[in-house]
């Protein structure tokens, strides 16, 4: 990470245009498109380099505004989609004329063609035509001129309404990306930042409460609502560095959508809470963390499937301990839900 302090007047400011070509086409979308998607997408943003914002992630980043569209080439069964969110952007090298950085984005987005099951039944990935969008990438950027740079890397984008309304299988844009990029000020160097105090403790425990909503889908019989899911998740940890942590631990779930699904599939409600045990990695900066765990259901309703699943997460963590985010639950390529995160770190 670069390490320097910087006079804030002279903060970059850019305003950029990538294309995005993608890299894989979906073969669970029926008809099948033959082609991968295709997009564009303009940002906004600002470098920090404050002393203060140093503080947050120990590391210099860019925060900003995004707006980007996609054609998914299959005009039948999926259309195109327009969209718009924030992103933080952390820099894992800094040098004068180049750096590389990671993003992390969330965002909405609508998609012009979404299931239906008399116009379009053969589109599993959008249950709504307003969806969340997440994602991620590496970037690398090179200036050019004084005020012109290019942008190359891999843009990572996940479109789906987290398990609100099904079907919910979601779509995958995993992408090649190459953009200019106009900016104004620079990100002088000079001498260093403030030395910040670091704990020196390695193990870390966390207490979270999760909830969520999905909604089941309406019959014959019964209309279309919606079921609360709440849940406890409890994690131990070591620190391997500041950055590095690995975890795990277990997870409580009461999952009232799965209880009403229960007696729709066998006409009786059985016992339908779970219970599971987790598994996984964190990278933590500064006051924010990034965790991925393995899931495995222990406890789980009769011929429940899949067993296991993954979950990720993004958590910021205040300086009294108290923690709060957002974690989505997955298997593979399905997104199963979104869940808000609250409590406490130790």
């Amino acid at each position: 990470m670069a390490l320097g302090q910087v006079n804030e007047a002279t903060d970059e400011r850019e305003v950029g245009l990538n294309l995005l070509a993608g890299l894989y086409v979906s073969s669970r979308i029926v008809p099948i498109a033959t082609q991968a998607p295709v997009g564009f997408e303009l940002r906004y943003n600002r470098m920090h380099t404050s002393q203060q914002a140093w503080e947050q992630c120990h590391c210099l980043y860019r925060s900003g505004a995004f707006l980007n569209a996609y054609s998914f080439r299959n005009p039948i069964a999926l259309g195109q989609s327009v969209g718009a969110g924030l992103f933080f952007e952390p820099l894992l090298l800094h040098r004068v004329r180049w750096d590389v950085s990671v993003r992390a984005l969330a965002g909405i987005t609508y998609v012009s063609r979404s299931y239906d099951a008399v116009t379009n039944p053969g589109n599993r990935a959008f249950g709504t035509p307003v969806n969340g969008l997440i994602g991620t990438g590496l970037f690398s950027r090179y200036a050019i001129s004084s005020h012109w740079k290019i942008l190359a890397g891999f843009d990572y984008k996940h479109i789906s309404n987290a398990g609100v309304r099904l079907p919910n299988e979601g779509l995958n844009i995993p992408s090649a990306t190459v953009g200019l990029t106009y900016y104004t000020g620079k990100a002088v160097l000079s001498p260093r930042y403030s030395h910040v105090s670091e704990s020196g403790k390695r193990w870390m425990v966390r207490g979270l409460a999760m909830a969520s909503v999905k909604v089941l889908e309406a019959t014959d019989k019964e209309p279309e609502r919606g079921y609360p899911i709440f849940g406890l998740n409890f994690i131990g940890g070591y620190h391997l560095t500041q950055a590095h942590v690995i975890s795990g631990g277990i997870e409580l779930l009461d999952d009232r959508y799965f209880k009403e699904q229960i007696l729709r599939w066998t006409g009786h409600y059985q016992p339908y809470r779970q219970v599971t045990v987790l598994g996984g990695y964190e990278f933590w900066q500064g006051h924010f963390a990034f965790t991925a765990h393995m899931g495995w259901n222990v406890v789980r309703p009769f011929g429940y499937k899949p067993a296991t699943y993954q979950k990720y997460g993004l958590l910021y963590r205040f300086a009294s301990g108290f923690t709060t985010g957002v974690a989505v639950k997955a298997y593979g390529e399905n997104t199963k839900n979104f869940q808000a995160l609250v409590g406490m770190t130790l």
